[in-house]
């Protein structure tokens, strides 16, 4: 189940399953059959029943808790209560309902009356301060529905008015009012002009003639709407930055707006699904998404840059704890540059992509597997507006910049053990991934006029870590888990329930998975560590930390929270670096 309004029961079937039955036939008379959860004999065999039931509560914004007069008392078979359990199957999903801040509603039946605290099991505590709700038999049955049934529409009412806000938000996000973004012009639509598109978005589904579930629905949500801008499926995300041109945006009629928006969604999907596949995320071979190497600026040997018109355009996906795919969006934004770089056997391209900046929870909960304790606790972090490079800085790429003169430091331009000029650089130093910055600073400096970006470095831990999640807050960006069907690591042993994977043994060709996150980077989990620093200025530092894992990590190790220490003149097969610039 995945509905935005759906309704989850939780009852014991020994006690109370005649009036559930009663309460589930009125629930599915008026939201819907698809919109209820009651039952968990769709467990599948075989999996983490608590992680299963953690997942469908966590979907549904509203928990009914069935209590009758012997909810409390109920023994297993050994005599011992079964909320005493932490396996028992109705306190997990109570539990979890509370922990996700979902709304909770003790529904009392039978004329039971609502626990205390004192009698309840710690997690299940909160639940003798909610709101509770009285069912009784009839004549009063149909009548006290009625009044539940009107306060769960209440929640779902709200629901509509977020998604009338997020509707909103993706039309300012068309529209954006004073709000800079790196390298792209800046356009100011009218209050008016917002509320439009706003209230068509709200409004779409409605007038639309298939009907939509949510999945569909959060699709229609990103497709394009100004100009002749891309189509784009998205699931649950947005894109990591859509650049308008300067001008009076080309707003189409309104009045045809639902019509348009469904032969859009139909082009989406067709684009997206494979037609021989009937599942919503269809199989294909992983493809690098391809770029036409840009032209010279100017007749300056050494350095080209372009901050591009084409697209740059690619696919990511999430799981869920099994492994299974949940979605494969794909994505496309003009806000990207390649700067190519020539050198004696021929030119070479390093391309970065925009990274929109902004507030995020930096580091793990508690909860999160793979945890370390010793890791700082979790806190707020904001980071500004910059650029990175799409994959880790690759073997060619480092022979590139190797050849450029010398700032502080000699490098070597075969450096790697694992060798191949599309693998990434590894048996590098911090100081000399530094120094591959400063030569690309000096280069810029020769020829402001083609660099396009004014500073090359290493991004700070903060910066790393926020492109790596690209507006996730599950362990990875692909979700609950990952596999080694999307990332280079040893997955013998799984993070989640997924099944066990490849251990490779080597570094891979940067990309080679076809998979990057909703900002457009590869390789984030996997394959090489990535040197750091903890800030900007932290080069006296004889320790500097590294992030995302390598080919060598178990999971929990390339998690996007996941961080360790080296020293900064360490070389290893395992370590790597990518680069951010600043305009």
């Amino acid at each position: 189940m995945s509905s935005a309004k759906s309704i989850f029961i939780s009852y014991r079937r020994r006690t109370s399953i005649d009036i559930t039955g009663r309460i589930y036939d009125r629930l599915i008379a008026h939201f819907g059959e698809n919109s209820v959860f009651k039952d968990v004999d769709s467990i599948p065999f075989g999996v983490n029943f608590r992680h299963h039931l953690e997942q469908e509560v966590s979907h549904c914004p509203v928990l009914l808790a069935i209590i009758d007069p012997n909810w409390l008392g109920v023994a297993d078979d050994r005599s011992r209560p079964k909320l005493a359990n932490p396996a028992d199957w109705v306190r997990i999903e109570i539990e979890t309902a509370l922990k996700r801040d979902r709304l909770v509603i003790p529904v009392l039946v039978g004329g039971a009356t609502l626990p205390e605290e004192s009698d309840l099991p710690e997690g299940l505590k909160a639940l003798a301060y909610r709101q509770s709700a009285q069912v009784r038999c009839d004549p009063d049955f149909h009548r006290d529905l009625d009044r539940l049934i009107h306060r769960i529409e209440g929640v779902f009412s709200g629901l509509d008015a977020g998604l009338t806000a997020l509707g909103r938000e993706r039309a300012e996000a068309l529209a954006p009012e004073g709000r800079s973004w790196p390298n792209a012009p800046t356009t100011t639509a009218p209050a008016s002009l917002i509320d439009e598109l706003a209230a068509a978005l709200a409004t779409a589904s409605q007038t639309a003639a298939p009907r939509m579930g949510r999945r569909r629905w959060l699709r229609m949500m990103g497709l394009g709407l100004v100009g002749s801008g891309s189509a784009l499926a998205i699931h649950q995300r947005v894109p990591a930055l859509q650049t308008l041109r300067a001008g009076k945006p080309n707003i189409p009629d309104l009045s045809t707006l639902p019509q348009r928006i469904q032969t859009a969604l139909e082009q989406a999907e067709a684009a997206i699904l494979s037609p021989d596949l009937p599942s919503e995320l269809a199989a294909s071979e992983p493809e690098m998404p391809e770029l036409e190497t840009p032209e010279l600026g100017n007749s300056d040997p050494g350095l080209g840059a372009m901050n591009s018109s084409e697209l740059y355009t690619y696919e990511s996906v999430s799981v869920d704890e099994f492994g299974m795919g949940r979605s494969q969006i794909k994505f496309s934004t003009p806000s990207h540059q390649a700067l190519r770089l020539e050198t004696p056997i021929g030119p070479v391209t390093l391309r970065l992509v925009a990274i929109v900046g902004g507030q995020f929870v930096l580091g793990a909960p508690a909860s999160e597997p793979g945890h370390d304790p010793a890791q700082p606790a979790q806190t707020i972090a904001a980071v500004e507006s910059f650029w990175m490079s799409v994959h880790p800085i690759t073997q060619g790429q480092w022979r590139a910049v190797a050849q450029l003169p010398r700032v502080n430091l000699d490098l070597n331009p075969n450096p790697a053990y694992f060798t191949g000029s599309d693998r990434p650089v590894e048996q590098v130093s911090w100081p000399e991934a530094v120094e591959f910055c400063d030569r690309l600073n000096q280069l810029a400096k020769t020829y402001p006029s083609v660099a396009g970006l004014q500073r090359y470095r290493l991004p700070t831990e903060a910066e790393w870590e926020y492109a790596c999640r690209a507006k996730t807050t599950t362990p990875f960006h692909t979700g609950q888990t990952i596999t080694t069907e999307l990332a280079n690591y040893n997955g013998t042993q799984p993070y989640r329930q997924e099944p066990p994977g490849q251990f490779r043994g080597t570094t891979t060709a940067v990309g080679a998975f076809g998979k990057a996150n909703d900002f457009g980077l590869y390789d984030m989990h996997g394959n090489v560590m990535e040197w750091c620093s903890v800030d900007r200025d932290s080069a006296g530092s004889a320790w500097q930390v590294v992030r995302g894992g390598s080919w060598q990590s178990p999971p929990q190790d390339c998690r996007s929270a996941y961080r360790s220490g080296l020293r900064a003149n360490t070389r290893s097969n395992t370590v790597g670096f990518r680069i951010v610039g600043v305009g």
